[in-house]
């Protein structure tokens, strides 16, 4: 048991066991809007974080990654089983939706994978609807397609499908050889005709650049005639000299006849003269300008002559070959031997003859392409219903197989869910009417709405109605003890006796009564587990503990103090307070008077009181039945002292007790007796600050505390450590292992 007031650390220990042990994050996992940042404490490093435990056979480490909010397992598999169950996972069940309350079961009873491959087979089967419905549409079409072709040649044959066996049987072979060899002509006749073009483009621009080269030559020509003092020779010196003298920066002598004369001069002189000239000058540039046209063009013209010879011979070559066509006759004079001009020139002759022969062959051709289009629709459209047909009848099979075995994986997951859940549904009712005995609650019943994928239903009787929804009737400590039978009754499913169950925080407030019996359930079922880890704030339980009044010799309990941010969690050092008696008598360095004579009043005030409930004695009413140490001792009576005794039974070899023979029958009245002649100690001592406490010796404190544990070893269980308070038999009192037995069974 770990015991600590809110905020000091019991939900940090759980969940650092989630954390180690699985790859939840503990009650961070019941949360929204999480900060993962603060897995760590406040001001560490990620570094910093270790959750560590070592076992028998191994040590397991988790530590956080430095760069991110991951943990990381070492050993990464092997890990002790654990389940938590939370108050918020128990809230969570018990009111949350169907759909909701199915994810929180989903952690004791996993079938995500199930789940997955049922998905999986769900997507499949619409994928495979959706394609056959596909397929279906163009297996229509192309049915459709070859119908329409049939309408429309007339209906050969009087019968659609003798007529696709006909044109199938059809070997096209010929006619596809004979179509691509004139697609090739009509290929080769299409880009010899762009050089063709090209020429005549050229030569029509070459004619009219040799017309105005002529022109240009005859208007200088004419022009010299008519002023012989004015030569194109001289206009040619004149221009070249000025250019020389432009070139230079001082001219002693005229560059042409040698005379003297500075520059300038010169300069001067030789631009008058060509100014006279001037017209002279425009006809010499015209005729400078037409020549280089035409010699530009001819340039042009001139390579497209061997293009043109090379497609020529290219083009007769395979035109020849179509011998149902004149190509042949048309195009016999022109021979790679020949020279260009002549090839050209022929094939210029009979230009117009061979382009009504391509008319022909085009038209021939889209003849040939059409009959080959028509034939190959056909059988394309055949062919695509053969397949097509093939397909569906595929498609349809898969379907047909896929949705009963879909509806054999829901099935048999909704069944092996239901099974499980019938599996602990005797279990959790046997638990939840141990906690709630004759109270008209119970029957409760676990199960799938299997209209949905994942929602579960949950019911119970309520008195004279059954099947209803607890949360519409139950109080809320009803509801949570419902919730703590059905996570223990599934988690007690999976253990092996191998599995660590961590119970956080499940019990907020419940009376003694069922504060009891929770207790003794889970005593009970702790057997089925490695470990049961409780974690509580209800100082009731723990007292329960430490006074004895449950079993507590097979509990570890561990005690909390306040947490601080500088100190951290913090553990005290409890102890059952049989122990603690123990520990203040066994030295005189432990002894302290004032601790040793309380602790023993209040350990003596719950024994009493377990004695004084038990037997029904009569007790002056108080409020909130607040009895003192002497209210409780005067309530047993001198006729119930005179037969109160302990049978203390004998051990057996297989560790069970005889349920016939004892080994020893001691009276407690003595006992009782001589604890009322010392229970003026507790008060004077250990309850108040009086004068008489001072006149109290040591020893008499010592006697005090000797007589209360001399009574509590009697009746106190030596195997589970609790005080007998079962009556099996209807004639005795008796502990758990049946070690003590306390008689009689009621006050006479």
């Amino acid at each position: 048991m770990l015991y600590a007031e809110n905020g000091n650390g019991k939900s940090t220990i759980a969940d650092a066991l989630v954390c180690l042990c699985t790859d939840g994050f503990g009650s961070l996992d019941d949360k929204s809007n999480i900060d993962f940042s603060y897995l760590k404490s406040l001001g560490s490093k990620n570094s910093d974080l270790l959750i560590k435990l070592t076992t028998d056979t191994q040590v397991f480490q988790t530590t956080l990654s430095s760069s991110s909010n991951k943990l990381t397992k070492d050993p990464n598999k092997g890990q002790p089983k654990l389940k938590a169950l939370r108050r918020a996972q128990v809230t969570s069940f018990i009111e949350d939706t169907p759909s909701e309350r199915y994810k929180v079961l989903s952690y004791f009873i996993d079938v995500s994978n199930i789940q997955k491959s049922e998905s999986e087979l769900k997507k499949l089967i619409n994928t495979l609807e959706e394609d056959l419905e596909r397929n279906v549409k163009s297996l229509s079409d192309a049915n459709q397609t070859l119908q329409d072709i049939w309408n429309k040649g007339g209906k050969p044959l009087g019968d659609i499908d003798t007529w696709i066996a006909a044109e199938i049987a059809k070997d096209n072979a010929q006619l596809q050889k004979d179509y691509e060899q004139n697609k090739n002509v009509l290929h080769i006749w299409q880009s010899f005709q762009t050089i063709v073009e090209s020429i005549q483009q050229e030569n029509t621009k070459y004619k009219s650049a040799k017309e105005a080269f002529e022109a240009a030559d005859e208007n200088l020509k004419k022009y010299q005639q008519e002023n012989t003092q004015y030569e194109a020779d001289l206009l040619t010196v004149l221009t070249e000299t000025r250019k020389f003298l432009q070139g230079k920066t001082s001219v002693e002598k005229c560059p042409v006849c040698g005379k003297e004369n500075d520059r300038q001069s010169l300069l001067q002189h030789v631009s008058d003269h060509i100014t006279k000239m001037e017209d002279l000058n425009k006809l010499t540039q015209a005729l400078k300008t037409a020549k280089t046209e035409k010699d530009k063009l001819h340039q042009r013209l001139e390579g497209q002559i061997e293009p043109f010879n090379r497609g020529v011979i290219k083009f007769k070559d395979e035109a020849s070959k179509l011998t149902t066509y004149n190509f042949n006759d048309l195009l016999k004079s022109i021979a790679s031997a020949n020279s260009t001009r002549d090839n050209y020139q022929a094939f210029v002759g009979v230009f117009d003859q061979a382009k009504a022969e391509i008319q022909k062959l085009i038209t021939d051709n889209d003849a040939t392409s059409k009959s080959l289009n028509f034939s190959n629709s056909i059988k394309s459209n055949h062919n695509s219903v053969l397949q097509l047909t093939k397909k569906c009848n595929q498609l349809e099979t898969l379907v047909n197989q896929a949705k009963p075995a879909l509806v054999i994986v829901e099935t048999t997951r909704k069944e092996f869910i239901d099974s499980e859940l019938r599996s602990i549904s005797g279990e959790v009712e046997s638990m939840y009417r141990k906690i709630h005995p004759n109270e008209g609650l119970g029957n409760v019943k676990l199960f799938l709405n299997r209209t949905y994928q994942s929602s579960l239903s949950l019911t119970a009787d309520f008195h004279s109605v059954s099947d209803v929804t607890p949360q519409s009737v139950y109080s809320e400590s009803h509801l949570d003890t419902l919730g703590i039978c059905i996570f223990i009754a599934l988690a007690k499913k999976e253990s092996n006796k191998d599995l660590v169950l961590v119970l956080d925080d499940v019990v907020m407030s419940v009376d003694e009564k069922h504060l009891d019996r929770i207790i003794d359930l889970i005593h009970d079922e702790a057997k089925h587990f490695a470990h049961v880890i409780i974690s509580t704030h209800y100082r009731p339980w723990r007292e329960r503990y430490r006074n004895h009044r449950a079993p507590s010799a097979d509990v570890q309990f561990v005690e909390l103090r306040g947490w601080t941010k500088e100190r951290g969690i913090t553990q005290a050092k409890p102890q059952l307070v049989l122990e603690e008696l123990r520990h203040y008598l066994v030295t005189p360095e432990n002894f302290h008077r004032e601790n040793l004579a309380g602790t023993t009043g209040r350990f003596l005030e719950a024994i009493l009181d377990f004695l004084t409930f038990n037997f029904q004695c009569r007790l002056k009413r108080k409020p909130g039945a607040d009895y003192t140490l002497n209210d409780l001792l005067d309530a047993l009576s001198n006729n119930l002292l005179k037969i109160l005794k302990v049978h203390q039974m004998e051990p057996l070899a297989d560790g069970k007790y005889s349920t016939t023979n004892h080994t020893a029958e001691i009276a407690l009245k003595p006992v009782i007796e001589n604890i009322k002649t010392l229970k003026a100690v507790r008060n004077q001592v250990g309850a108040h600050f009086t004068y008489d406490g001072a006149l109290v010796s040591d020893s008499d404190i010592e006697e005090f505390a000797k007589a209360t544990i001399q009574l509590a070893e009697l009746l106190i269980c030596p195997v589970d450590g609790n005080l007998p308070d079962r009556n099996k038999t209807g004639s005795f009192w008796e502990t758990k292992s049946g070690s003590v037995r306390l008689f009689p069974l009621i006050e006479p």
